[in-house]
């Protein structure tokens, strides 16, 4: 009866242990891998470690439900740029935004060159990997790159990736810049170019001389009319100049500069301010009677390169 007994005990002590969980710190907790970008999913499948004619992923992989590539963001404006608050003139004004434009544009074809050498780097990669494009099993990956050029291969993809990722920052798109359109709609009240107004000034366009050019379009609206963003930029200037004009210029794609003026600059609120991204159709400032003007319209000049073009040339482009 006593060995009964025991034995009964022993199951009962089994069955218990067996039923309670396990204490909150037995093992290693797993951690969530965090969703990658389209610039961490490239790195995730390159940098890795070769072993013979597999790859062995230097980390755990993310899940394979990543989801769809997302589309290019609106470029960034780094948190550590800094803009002047104010000019002298005119001619300060926009020569510092076309050098904020051929900034851009620099780094935007430095990021696009940077994809397109990961692109051959990639493929590189793959005639090595992969059995279907390196000729079938027999042929191993040793006898198409030896381990010194897959090294340099792989330390060029990650300093890319890093560069890249740098540039992105610092507010670099690769994305196409899209097309403009009119920052209002009304009356074209004076064209870009020769103008027999006294009131405008001489300007060598062209190499020619002429007495009094107009160096942007004039289109007359009712006042307050909200000005929209062209397309998409990086707003330089949001203020008033020394005439008393409110003006707003954006730095754009492909080293472009647009300068809108006349602004109403007292009783709406300020739509923008220097370091603000914009995409076209955003609103960035409202059709006033500011500065020197004879009525109410809106002034808008635009610059390619550092060189004045007539605006509404862009339209459509």
């Amino acid at each position: 009866m006593l060995f009964i007994r025991a034995c009964c005990l022993a199951v009962l002590l089994c069955a218990i242990s067996v039923a309670t969980p396990a204490a909150a710190d037995d093992g290693p907790i797993a951690t969530l891998i965090p969703r990658a970008g389209p610039v961490d999913v490239s790195l995730r499948g390159l940098v890795q470690k070769a072993s013979g004619d597999r790859i062995l992923p230097s980390s755990a992989p993310a899940a394979a439900d990543a989801g769809p590539t997302a589309s290019p963001a609106p470029r960034a404006v780094p948190a550590a740029r800094s803009y002047p608050r104010g000019f002298n003139t005119y001619e300060a004004l926009i020569d510092y935004a076309k050098s904020v434009a051929a900034a851009q544009r620099d780094s935007d074809d430095r990021l696009v060159a940077l994809a397109a050498r990961q692109d051959t780097a990639i493929a590189a990669l793959q005639a090595v990997f992969d059995p279907r494009l390196r000729g079938g099993l027999l042929r191993a990956r040793a006898d198409l790159m030896d381990d010194a050029t897959l090294a340099a291969l792989r330390t060029q993809i990650a300093d890319d990736a890093a560069t890249g990722r740098q540039l992105v920052a610092d507010g670099a798109v690769a994305a196409p810049a899209g097309r403009w359109r009119l920052p209002v709609l009304g009356e074209d009240t004076q064209d870009f170019g020769p103008t027999p107004y006294y009131f405008e000034p001489g300007m060598t366009y062209g190499g020619v001389y002429y007495p009094h050019f107009h160096d942007g379009t004039d289109i007359a609206v009712a006042w307050g009319t909200p000005v929209l963003a062209p397309a998409r930029g990086v707003v330089v200037f949001a203020g008033t100049m020394g005439d008393g004009a409110g003006v707003v210029v954006i730095a754009h794609d492909e080293g472009l500069v647009s300068m809108y003026a006349h602004l109403e600059n007292r009783v709406f609120p300020e739509a923008v301010k220097a370091g603000d991204t914009v995409q076209a159709g955003d609103r960035i400032g409202n059709v006033g009677l500011t500065g020197m003007t004879t009525g109410t319209h809106l002034h808008w000049s635009v610059w390619r390169n550092g060189e004045l073009i007539d605006p509404l040339s862009m339209i459509g482009s």
